[in-house]
Order: C-alpha cells, then sequence, then structure tokens
C-alpha cells in the first residue's frame, strides 16, 4: 500500500507562522528583561517603580516624632460645644440609645441635675459613667471642652445655667440653713448609717451611679427617705433605695437624717 503524502493547507501555515513569530517575540522579551535586571544588579541600581513599591510595602503603619514644646506656645481654640456634642454625644443623647436621656427631655435633665448637681454631671461626662465612656469616647477634649458641652445640652433641655446656678445655691443655702426641723439623734443615726457607707461612702462622697448626700438638710433626708419607704419612685435608684428604705420607722429616718445633715 502507497504511504499517503501529509498535506499542510494555506491556513494551517499561517498559523504555524504567526505562532512561530510570537515565541521568537516572547523569547526576546524574557531576555532583555533577564538582562536588564542582570546589568542593575551589576551595577547596584533598582527599578525606580519597584523600589517604591517595596518602600510602601515596609513602611512602618506608624512613626514618633520629637521635638521641643513651647511651653509659652497658645494653646488651640476649644471645640465649640455643639460640635463636640454632634460628634461623640448625638449618638446616644440624641436617640435614648443605652439608655440616655435625650436632648430634649426637659423633666429627665431636670430631675438628674436636681438630684445630682452640675458638678456630679460634668464629673460623669470627664470620667464616665456606666455605659458612657469617659469624654464622650474622645480622649483628646479637655475638661473646658467637656463642660462647655454639658452646660450645652442642658441649655438644649431648656435648662439655662442659671437654674443649674440657682440649685447649686440652694444646696448651699441648704447646708448653711437654720438647723433641720427633724429631731434626731446624731449619735443613733451614726450607728444606723454604717447600712450606707458601701454606697454613698463614709463621708456622704458618693460613689459612681450613688449620689453625694453630704451638704443636704436633715428635711431633704428624711423626705427622700420617708418616700422610698412609701414606694414612690423619685429618680433613677428608687429601686434601690425602696428595700432599704422599707423597714425604718419613723424614729430612724429622724436619727439617719440628723448624722448625714451633719456630714
Amino acid at each position: 500500500m502507497a504511504e499517503q503524502e501529509f498535506k499542510i493547507d494555506t491556513g494551517n501555515k499561517i498559523f504555524m507562522g504567526l505562532s512561530v513569530v510570537v515565541l521568537v517575540a516572547a523569547v526576546a522579551f524574557l531576555v532583555y528583561h533577564l538582562l536588564n535586571f542582570a546589568g542593575q544588579l551589576a551595577l547596584g541600581e533598582r527599578d525606580p517603580v519597584v523600589t517604591e513599591a517595596v518602600e510602601q510595602r515596609i513602611a512602618p503603619v506608624g512613626r514618633v516624632e520629637v521635638a521641643a514644646v513651647d511651653p509659652d506656645a497658645a494653646a488651640g481654640e476649644p471645640q465649640p460645644p455643639a460640635e463636640v456634642y454632634q460628634s461623640v454625644c448625638a449618638a446616644c443623647h440624641g436617640t435614648g440609645a443605652a439608655g440616655a436621656p435625650v436632648l430634649d427631655d426637659t423633666d429627665e435633665w431636670t430631675q438628674r441635675l436636681d438630684e445630682k448637681g452640675l458638678d456630679t454631671l460634668v464629673s460623669h461626662a470627664i470620667n464616665g459613667f456606666q455605659g458612657m465612656p469617659a469624654r464622650g469616647g474622645n480622649p483628646n477634649l479637655t475638661d473646658e471642652e467637656v463642660t462647655g458641652t454639658v452646660e450645652y445640652m442642658l441649655a438644649e433641655a431648656g435648662l439655662e445655667m442659671d437654674d443649674a446656678e440657682t440649685v447649686a445655691a440652694a444646696d448651699e443655702a441648704a447646708a448653711d440653713a437654720e438647723p433641720a426641723t427633724v429631731a434626731g439623734d446624731v449619735d443613733a443615726g451614726r450607728d444606723r448609717y454604717a447600712t450606707c457607707i458601701s454606697c454613698h461612702g463614709a463621708e456622704g462622697e458618693g460613689s459612681g451611679i450613688f449620689p453625694k448626700i453630704s451638704g443636704r438638710s436633715a428635711d431633704y433626708i428624711a423626705d427622700r427617705l420617708t418616700t422610698y419607704r412609701s414606694g414612690e419612685e423619685v429618680g433613677p435608684n428608687s429601686a434601690l433605695m425602696m428595700p432599704q428604705a422599707t423597714g425604718l420607722s419613723d424614729e430612724a429616718i429622724a436619727d439617719l437624717a440628723a448624722y448625714i445633715a451633719s456630714l
């Protein structure tokens, strides 16, 4: 049987020719760059693009700069209270999240100002309180900026600073007032107060959510304890105080009021 002759048509010839050309070009490209890279190694040079990419990858994420501090340099202007409120306070006080009092809830802010006073509200804002982080979560805020923001929020709630000053003046007046009408035994009250120390402090200075009670008049303390004993809510700590006051007699309340007023 005669062998058949293998024939390649024109199309296949063109395809094979193009393949050879592409292969030769690829080899030439690789040889060129290999020789170029070898030349850079020999001369100690680097491709600027490659060098920049490497430097970006190994660059540190941060750096520390040491510079002289000018003690006479003027401090920057404090951030306006409205801006501080929008940046760190509005997320909770604008929505009531996590139980935070809403900015325009006048009754809630009035009650808090009456029970804790402006100094305590500012202290909570600076140092943190329950779910609220210190300085609203921005450690760069100064005490002045935080104080101004608290006063701004009270004003937005309808409590002008005159109201806050009136409350503070009323507390001072109560402390300096004539002896209370509640007649109690201070020494007996001191013994009874032993159960109060863990929350309100040995000198009535308060701690955390427990308010300062030193400086309050005997009438004020007696009225609050009587109200708690009756089961009537008078503030956010009512649920904690009611069980403590339930078993107190009128005499015990008078004694406690007399002792606390002496702190």
